[in-house]
C-alpha cells in the first residue's frame, strides 16, 4: 500500500465518521441551542435541565438511526476495508501482470481473457 492508498482510505473513513456521526450532532446542537435560548429567556440555570434531554435525545436517535449507522459501516468497510484485505491475499499482481484493483471481479488464479 502506497502513500496515495493511504491518502485515500483516511479520507474515506473520515467521510464515513462524518455522516454517521453528522445527524446525531447537528440534531444535538440544535437542540442544544433551543435549550440554552430557554435557558437565557427564563433565566433558569439548572445544569440537569440542559443535560437530561440532551441525553434521552442522543439514546433516542442512538436506536433510532442504527440501522442507517451500520449499513453505513458495513458499504465502509466491504467496500474499502474487505477489499484491500482481499487484494493482500490474492498478491500484488493479478489480471496479467496489471496491479489487483479492488472491486474488479478479479479471483485468484483467474487467467485473463484475450479479446
Amino acid at each position: 500500500m502506497n502513500e496515495t492508498e493511504v491518502i485515500e482510505l483516511c479520507r474515506t473513513s473520515i467521510v464515513t465518521l462524518v455522516i454517521v456521526a453528522g445527524p446525531i450532532l447537528i440534531i444535538m446542537m440544535i437542540v442544544g441551542t433551543v435549550i440554552s435560548v430557554f435557558q437565557a429567556v427564563t433565566q433558569i440555570s439548572e445544569q440537569t435541565l440542559a443535560m437530561v434531554p440532551k441525553l434521552l435525545l442522543v439514546f433516542g436517535l442512538s436506536i433510532l438511526l442504527m440501522p442507517f449507522m451500520l449499513g453505513q459501516l458495513t458499504e465502509f468497510f466491504q467496500h474499502e476495508i474487505a477489499d484491500r484485505i482481499i487484494a493482500v491475499g490474492v498478491g500484488a499482481t493479478q489480471n496479467g501482470g496489471a496491479p489487483f484493483t479492488p472491486s474488479t471481479g478479479v479471483t485468484p488464479g483467474a487467467t485473463p481473457t484475450g479479446g
